[in-house]
């Protein structure tokens, strides 16, 4: 696992959130702050909800550094500290490199409730997992240029205002307003709307070569699906957009590179298993596809996090 330590807090996240019956409320990464607003903690894993009519509080910690071997006993003694001062009815220690000897006797002493995830070979997952990659293809549109067209009886100085409006922006401005819903696109986006819409666009495109140059002319004659521009002189409506870009698909091999399982410490008692590939970069985001087989209820959830 990753030595950052949030790809374990995400696993076990996933995994409790899901086990959890609803009404409870799991948090990561939860800062909090004194009165004089200092950050005094940060929590890993926060869980909150009710059973009956008593209020639950139960923090996990996770802790993944392979450099520094297993879990000591320190550690434990923290958190016993933040036990009593936050207020916690329960508290999880989760390792990746399991527990010293000290440290889980005197997990056991304080209450402290101690579970490990544990690096797994793809062959004992065989039982539910046979793929060890998948194919990715990703169609990618690439926007070069945008011209804007208004209505041609439009005065000259809107024309101009919209000029200079067009000349000091990219093609990832939100410059673009919908009547309709009056959200902010920028043209990268309607370009990739129009070219969604169309659909067949993608279907000569041989993957992994030289994209597709292609001009679309968009009209926008309905006037509930057009945009406008705001600028100095009011909102102006655009009739139409004319796009130049380029089209291309890429297909690319996807590596199973985590098999791991989630189980108590104290017992071995398997919690669940996941298998998780390689990230991928999605419309300029970085996510990753995992499945996670819970034992308890022998389902196994697709997941696409991320990262």
């Amino acid at each position: 696992m990753k030595t950052d330590g949030k790809q374990l807090e995400a696993l076990v996240a996933f995994v409790e959130k899901t086990l959890l019956p609803q009404g409870f409320d799991v948090k990561t990464n939860h800062r909090v702050f004194n009165d004089e607003g200092v950050q005094i903690a940060e929590f890993d894993i926060e869980v909150r909800g009710k059973v009956g009519s008593t209020d639950i509080a139960w923090l996990i910690e996770c802790r993944d550094r392979p450099a520094n071997g297993a879990a000591p006993g320190s550690w434990i003694e923290q958190l016993v500290g933040r036990r009593s001062r936050f207020g916690f009815n329960k508290v999880t220690a989760v390792s990746t490199t399991g527990f010293a000897a000290g440290a889980t006797e005197f997990a056991r002493s304080e209450g402290i409730e101690i579970r490990e995830v544990k690096a797994l070979t793809p062959d004992e997952f065989a039982d539910w997992l046979q793929m060890r990659d998948f194919h990715f293809i990703e169609k990618k549109s690439k926007l070069d240029h945008a011209s804007i067209l208004i209505a041609p009886n439009e005065d000259e100085q809107k024309r101009e205002e919209l000029a200079k409006v067009m000349s000091s922006v990219n093609g990832d401005a939100l410059i673009l307003k919908s009547l309709r819903t009056g959200e902010y696109s920028s043209p990268t986006m309607a370009f990739l709307g129009a070219v969604s819409k169309i659909g067949h666009l993608f279907d000569d495109i041989q993957p992994n070569r030289p994209g597709k140059k292609i001009r679309l002319h968009v009209n926008y004659s309905n006037e509930n699906d057009r945009f406008v521009v705001e600028t100095k002189l009011g909102a102006i409506h655009v009739q139409a957009i004319i796009f130049i870009g380029e089209l291309s698909v890429c297909h690319r091999l996807v590596p199973l590179t985590i098999t791991a399982e989630y189980r108590k410490a104290e017992n071995g008692r398997i919690i669940s298993q996941v298998a998780g590939f390689a990230p991928q970069e999605i419309h300029g985001s970085e996510f990753s596809l995992e499945m996670h087989k819970l034992e308890e209820t022998g389902e196994t959830h697709v997941v696409l996090r991320k990262v």
